[in-house]
């Protein structure tokens, strides 16, 4: 961990990693062998003629001895831990697999109470800004995108609702209900002019002339427009004209038109899509304004246009099949943009999505009522649930055989262990030439 500055919470990065195995040390068995060489050395210079009283071998002798002694104790203490020196079932060895129910409720007690404390932990979740995290966390598209895909999901799950028959019945009952009511005189004149020149008309012809663009450039409505020539073709055909349908049924000739009318239409219709002042969309401007002036003036003919079209508006909704169309097209609209991250529907969700946070976070009052509002629910999380750190640690443990619970721990801490062996041969070494010194001067070597 970097307790110096905060990062973005994120498991899969702030993951520690796995304890690599490490080469067995074998320094204490190192240091026991020396010391044993050491007192046979001496042991036989002692009996060396010149070197018989030589009082300075007697005293590397018995630091060497005590030295033996030292490493022995401490080998039998270190290797009691794990299993039966030498195989033998002495008592009070192989500590930790004869303890091992008492030391699993140790460790479980130590973490549970101790080192993960909601004491411990609920200090840890006052140095915390969930806040700063989460907008660190969302700067980061990759996070972004792990976030809006749920969302986005749940959105198409929803879409699918829109096909349901209560959908489909709500939709026509509340639209009906509303073109009933609306009334067709001056007042849908004026509502009508006002609606064509505001800014929305604009963006309306916009989203419109787009989504015609693409249902152009569809592969499906080259199809269609193909079917639509044969179809045209065999009518002129049976009427007894012959020079245009034997041109029209020609595939050269299919392709040529149908690929020519969809590269225009699109090209047309993305043109009157961002070109404020174009032709095609001035014209359906000026003749909507034209409309409006005359259904406002009280014009018969208008009015009966608008008459025809309110009536057969509320009969195909009445026979049900236009809301469900509607809905169904709608529903397949909604499925296809947001399963396309690279939508324009999608990029939109995603958006949003991070901006609202973002400028949700700009207050320091709301983000201190949001950091304290999950200091609060993880504290309540905490008391409530704190028992399970001890139930995941134990049944993690207790799930581990013996001779793996003991390769563990000796795998983690055996090396440092063979540096007490190490010290005891040292020590003992040490203390058996103090010893060694005190008998030479107190005049008792022999």
């Amino acid at each position: 961990m970097r307790p110096a500055r905060r990062v973005p919470v994120d498991v899969p990065t702030r993951r520690p990693p796995p304890v690599e195995p490490t080469r067995p040390n074998r320094v204490g068995t190192v240091s026991l062998l020396v010391a044993v060489a050491g007192v046979a050395v001496c042991r036989l210079a002692l009996r060396v003629e010149p070197l018989a009283d030589a009082v300075w071998l007697r005293i590397v002798a018995g630091g060497f001895e005590a030295a033996v002694v030292g490493g022995l104790a401490d080998w039998f203490a270190v290797t009691a831990l794990f299993r039966h020196p030498l195989g033998l079932p002495i008592p009070h060895t192989a500590v930790i697999p004869n303890r091992r129910a008492k030391l699993i409720a140790g460790i479980v007690s130590m973490i549970e109470n101790d080192w993960l404390s909601p004491e411990v932990i609920g200090a840890r979740l006052e140095r915390i800004a969930p806040s700063t995290l989460l907008t660190e966390w969302l700067r980061d598209p990759v996070h972004l995108e792990r976030l809006g895909a749920p969302l986005r999901d749940v959105l198409r799950a929803i879409a699918r609702l829109l096909t349901e028959g209560e959908a489909a019945a709500f939709l026509e009952r509340s639209l009906g209900r509303q073109l009933r009511d609306l009334p067709i005189d001056a007042t849908a004149g004026r509502w009508l002019g006002r609606a064509v020149a505001s800014a929305d008309a604009g963006a309306a012809f916009e989203t419109l002339a787009i989504s015609l663009a693409n249902l152009a450039d569809r592969p499906g409505t080259a199809a269609e427009l193909t079917w639509w020539i044969e179809r045209s073709a065999h009518t002129l055909r049976e009427g007894g004209r012959r020079v245009v349908p034997f041109f029209l049924r020609r595939k050269v000739v299919q392709r040529s038109i149908v690929e020519a009318a969809c590269r225009y239409a699109s090209a047309e219709l993305r043109s009157a899509a961002g070109d404020p002042e174009h032709p095609l969309r001035r014209r359906l401007r000026d003749a909507a304004l034209d409309f409006a002036r005359r259904l406002e003036a009280g014009e018969p003919v208008a009015r009966e246009q608008v008459a025809r079209l309110h009536a057969a508006v509320i009969e195909s909704l009445e026979a049900g099949p236009l809301a469900r169309a509607v809905l169904a097209r709608l529903r397949a609209l909604l499925e296809e943009e947001l399963a396309d991250p690279a939508s324009a529907l999608s990029e939109l969700v995603d958006r949003t999505l991070r901006t609202g946070i973002l400028e949700l976070f700009e207050e320091p009052g709301r983000r201190a009522r949001f950091d304290e509002w999950v200091r609060a629910r993880a504290r309540e999380l905490l008391e409530r649930h704190h028992h399970q750190i001890g139930v995941t640690v134990r049944e993690s443990l207790e799930a581990l055989e013996t001779g793996t619970l003991v390769a563990q721990i000796e795998a983690r801490v055996g090396n440092d262990l063979q540096f007490i062996r190490l010290n005891g041969a040292v020590v003992g070494g040490l203390i058996g030439v103090v010893i060694a010194l005190v008998h030479w001067f107190t005049g008792s070597a022999g």
